[in-house]
């Protein structure tokens, strides 16, 4: 489980729209123990599946999702199912393409950028 004050300080993590979304990855990992980043990620899960978080804290949680696991192969994120299962939902024309950006053309300066 997920602690109170863990899941607060992932939420104020999420809730800086002026940031790169880059940053927050970093952010992410320097808040966070590495041992406690797979619980943190299965709640930012969570989070996006109920529609918990804004569209910018689901931008940033997707990232974290992906950034988490970006140097293993595609195929062994553990979190891929969400993705896809977002995908298939009816979501705002920018956050689709941000997930399939994702998915299929893993991110260069993008990370750089704010989600505004």
């Amino acid at each position: 489980a997920v602690s109170q004050k863990d899941l607060e300080a992932l939420l104020a993590l999420l809730s800086d729209d002026t940031r790169a979304i880059e940053a927050v990855g970093v952010l992410f990992h320097r808040t966070f123990a590495k041992a406690d980043h797979f619980r943190l990620a299965t709640a930012l899960c969570l989070l996006i599946q109920e529609r918990a978080i804004d569209l910018t804290q689901r931008i940033f949680a997707f990232y974290i999702l992906f950034d988490l696991y970006k140097s293993e192969s595609p195929g062994t994120n553990p979190f891929l199912p969400i993705f896809l299962d977002q995908v298939k939902r009816e979501l705002v024309p920018c956050e689709r393409h941000f997930v399939l950006h994702l998915l299929c053309y893993p991110p260069k300066d993008m990370p750089k950028k704010s989600p505004r």
